[in-house]
């Protein structure tokens, strides 16, 4: 259905602009005028031209992000628990979203429930916002008439998963920029104050000491070759990139990955914390077994571990335990197994994989604290190494040609 923009009169009175969806531009007047809104304006939209000529930086930023979706769901929890109904309630918050592309996603949606579809249905039409996890649970909140307790669960749950990607956000800036900052003076070294050396070690007439000829061989190198060693940087990212999109290939890059020292064990623990977590708050939302475990399988980063639990799925449909497939892959800890086959005998599946869940967050936590504390020091030493090396090797020459002339 076509969107329109409008500009108006609130029933209060109050300037006010929007979109809203309609086959025309009469038909959209007659439903904002049935809501009360008198229009002074009404346009078709165009995609975002509008909008990226007016403000290009806004429509180039209005990515529509996690935290967006978060603070959606939170609010219509809250709504919902008000006793506000669901159209009422979508309605007043298309008025307060800011981002163009999240506004007319929303109102798509309004428009899909005003005409009679469900909400999981509605969302189900944008699944590149509102995944497979959030529908479903949608669907079971909307079956069960618990979609305020549904709706604060995935609140929660969004806003938990944004606080350990910040997390780990945060523990990766430092070390990326001592990388990238250690990395531009080493270009800025060898790229321009070691050429201007070389002349002049050039016109000394005698034998340079070893590190000073291993460094201006490095600089020469990078001087003549670096197109070569660009060219052969990008070929090999996009190469590595092809190959990942390759099922077999993407298997065996995340199995190397998994053996990889020290981030093995954070991707690892990190991964079966996402899929305890998920899985926890799908079935305590009414989801079946079987169909949390192929979301959860679908939702995880590291496709090994996906397939461990797409086994554990094709065993429940045979009467089996979740945990003898996950054991049997070799790569969840005993330690999680038993948990969740103690969960499975005793009921309480949910509150089992929930406790597995925040262990290993709290262990990836940890992890990641000890990990950067690492690398920082190691990162100063190694640069302080490759500097002091290329100041030694220039100095050097200088001192002995000093020396002589004493």
């Amino acid at each position: 259905m076509p969107i329109f923009e409008y500009i108006g009169y609130s029933p209060v009175g109050e300037k006010i602009a929007g979109i809203v969806d309609a086959d025309n531009p009469r038909a959209a007047r007659q439903k904002l005028r049935r809501n009360g809104i008198r229009t002074t304006g009404i346009m078709a939209d165009s995609g975002g031209t509008k909008e990226f000529l007016r403000a290009p930086m806004v429509v180039l930023t209005s990515r529509i992000s996690s935290k967006d979706i978060s603070v959606f769901t939170r609010q219509l929890a809250t709504m919902q628990a008000a006793g506000v109904t669901l159209v009422e309630s979508l309605d007043t918050l298309i008025y307060q979203i800011d981002n163009v592309r999240f506004k007319k996603v929303i109102t798509d949606i309004r428009e899909r429930v005003s005409h009679g579809s469900s909400f999981s249905d509605a969302l189900a039409e944008h699944s590149t916002h509102f995944n497979d996890m959030y529908v479903y649970l949608v669907r079971a909140g909307e079956m069960s008439g618990a979609m305020e307790q549904t709706l604060n669960k995935l609140a929660h749950f969004n806003e938990h998963r944004m606080k350990q990607k910040s997390k780990l956000t945060t523990s990766m800036v430092y070390p990326l920029i001592m990388t990238f900052a250690g990395c531009g003076i080493l270009l800025f070294l060898l790229g321009y104050v070691v050429p201007k050396t070389q002349t002049m070690f050039e016109e000394m007439s005698q034998a340079l000491p070893l590190p000073t000829i291993i460094l201006i061989a490095v600089s020469n190198f990078l001087s003549n070759w670096w197109i070569a060693i660009l060219l052969f940087i990008i070929i090999g990212l996009v190469a590595l990139k092809y190959y990942s999109t390759k099922e077999k290939g993407r298997e065996n890059l995340h199995r190397m990955l998994l053996k990889t020292p020290i981030i093995g064990p954070i991707i690892l623990n990190s991964n079966i914390a996402q899929f305890t977590g998920a899985l926890s708050v799908l079935l305590t939302g009414g989801v079946g077994l079987i169909e949390a475990l192929n979301l959860t399988e679908k939702m995880l980063d590291n496709q090994v571990i996906g397939d461990a639990i797409a086994k554990s799925a094709v065993a429940v449909t045979e009467g089996e335990s979740i945990a003898v497939p996950l054991q049997s892959s070799g790569l969840f800890p005993p330690t999680v197994t038993q948990m969740i086959t103690t969960g499975e005998k005793s009921g309480s599946l949910e509150n089992m994989l929930a406790k597995i869940s925040e262990a290993y967050e709290f262990e990836v936590e940890t992890s990641l604290s000890v990990l950067t504390s690492m690398v920082e020091p190691i990162l100063i030493l190694v640069m302080g190494a490759v500097v002091g090396f290329i100041v030694l090797a220039i100095l050097l020459p200088i001192f002995e040609l000093s020396h002589i002339v004493g």
